[in-house]
């Protein structure tokens, strides 16, 4: 079983800055890392229940700036 900290629904709660409701919604729908929140066409995002175009928009911020600091360093 995957610890706390590596779950991606944890991730994403904790990255995204979303519930876990919508964290389950997009495990369900298939995206289990950030990578694939950051760089899915948005229409994959908005067809996840719980995310409208801005939610997913920002959602989508989130993820890219958190992997652009990630390879930063």
């Amino acid at each position: 079983m995957d610890s706390p900290d590596k779950n991606p629904e944890a991730i994403f709660q904790r990255i995204l800055h979303v519930g876990e409701k919508l964290a389950r919604n997009l495990m369900a729908s298939g995206i289990a890392t950030l990578e694939e929140v950051a760089y899915v066409p948005i229409a994959e995002l908005m067809g996840i229940q719980g995310l409208d175009e801005p939610e997913a928009q920002r959602i989508r911020k989130h993820a890219r700036m958190y992997l652009l600091r990630a390879a930063v360093g």
